[in-house]
């Protein structure tokens, strides 16, 4: 069977760390023969997905709709190609994939499969380019084959926009269950690299997402200043694209002194020293569908709190704390509440977090609903161009 991923852009997100997981274990069906066509220049995101060996391209469009030529480009690779299933990710190529694939040899029937990756709360929330895509995407979701949701709060909220079609599935993300570096190692090596200094500097709480509005990282400065007015000795620290360059991110804004926020640009090794942190905290006003980042810091034994925007409160459970978004005083409240437990009691927290995506998310049971989705798809398919071929 061939699977081809359209998907807007391979840069640094959690739709693009998805896809490369389900094609790194591709292999426990080698049945299914994958590529990748991304409709923007593949960013960093791609080298992970290029090192899987899986063939890609990319049509080269700039940000923002899709444009005729865009959708010409796309549509001749889709006739090139003939794949047994498409499956698009996130907005654009969702709306592309279904235009294209409606241009390309219309009676090959290919079905498409838009996996949703995002969450609307509010969709006066979102860009106006946004908000015009999705209306765009209600009018025609009827022709999706499938609509596959990686949270059950995003599938609600879809819903209620207009989204429909005949297949409606919840598909959580999953996580690769490897071992992973002891903490005291992780914790040691993290303040290292960082150039802070053991436990004197007490808790270190991270934040690991890029510098965009939806994730409102000053949401988190505002609560880690109102936590040590409290008495909780912490340190911020601030990871992901464009948080080292963010002048609203600078601590004197917060009212906090300079060595109290630690900020790094983009970094790849984040997986290695993730596990020491003492608390992992998500502070999203909007958007978040199923976030990776929380579930691999509770994989790597780390406690978590997060603001309850997708499933983060489903994810998380009682190993963490959950508290409305916007709301730095509830958040620092956590983070006290949290930070103030023994070591032990906290570590405990953290085990019992590791245990919980252990038994709930496991990349290969996810790999296998995936495969599941695309017989299904193409069984569909198959039988309404049967249908098609009796009528004629």
């Amino acid at each position: 069977m061939r699977v081809l991923h359209v998907i807007t852009g391979l840069d640094v997100g959690g739709a693009e760390t998805m896809l490369a997981r389900l094609l790194e274990h591709g292999r426990r069906h080698p049945h299914l023969c994958a590529e990748v066509l991304s409709l923007i220049t593949p960013g960093r995101g791609g080298e992970r997905i290029a090192a899987t060996g899986t063939p890609m391209g990319d049509l080269g469009m700039a940000a923002g709709m899709p444009s005729p030529r865009a959708l010409l480009s796309l549509a001749r690779a889709i006739a090139v190609r003939r794949p047994d299933v498409i499956l698009a990710w996130m907005h654009h190529a969702q709306l592309a994939a279904t235009l294209a694939a409606a241009l390309a040899r219309p009676w090959l029937r290919v079905p498409v499969i838009w996996n949703v990756r995002h969450s609307v709360a509010d969709l006066a929330e979102e860009k106006p380019l946004t908000r015009l895509v999705l209306r765009a995407q209600a009018a025609l979701s009827g022709g999706a084959r499938a609509i596959v949701y990686n949270s059950h709060a995003a599938a609600d909220q879809y819903r209620r926009l207009g989204f429909r079609a005949r297949d409606q599935r919840v598909i959580p993300n999953g996580f690769d269950l490897v071992a992973p570096q002891p903490r005291a190692a992780a914790r040691a090596l993290l303040r290292e690299r960082l150039g802070v200094d053991g436990d004197g500097d007490g808790l270190l709480i991270g934040m690991v997402a890029r510098a965009a509005p939806m994730k409102d990282a000053p949401n988190l400065l505002r609560a880690v200043a109102l936590a040590r007015a409290q008495g909780l000795a912490a340190r911020a620290l601030l990871v992901g694209k464009g948080m080292d360059e963010d002048p609203a991110l600078a601590p004197a804004a917060y009212g906090l002194p300079a060595d109290s926020v630690i900020r790094r640009g983009h970094r790849a090794d984040v997986a290695e020293w993730l596990g020491g942190l003492d608390l992992l905290a998500l502070p999203s006003a909007w958007g978040e569908g199923f976030p990776n980042v929380v579930g691999e810091a509770m994989l790597a034994g780390v406690p978590c709190v997060a603001t309850d925007v997708g499933d983060s409160a489903a994810l998380i459970g009682d190993t963490g704390a959950v508290v409305p978004p916007r709301d730095p005083a509830a958040l620092a409240g956590a983070l006290v509440r949290l930070g103030a437990l023994p070591t032990a009691r906290r570590e405990a927290l953290g085990e019992r977090a590791r245990e919980r995506v252990r038994a709930r998310h496991d990349i290969r049971d996810v790999v296998d609903r995936y495969a599941a989705l695309y017989r299904d798809a193409a069984r569909s398919a198959e039988a309404s161009r049967d249908w098609a071929r009796a009528r004629a």
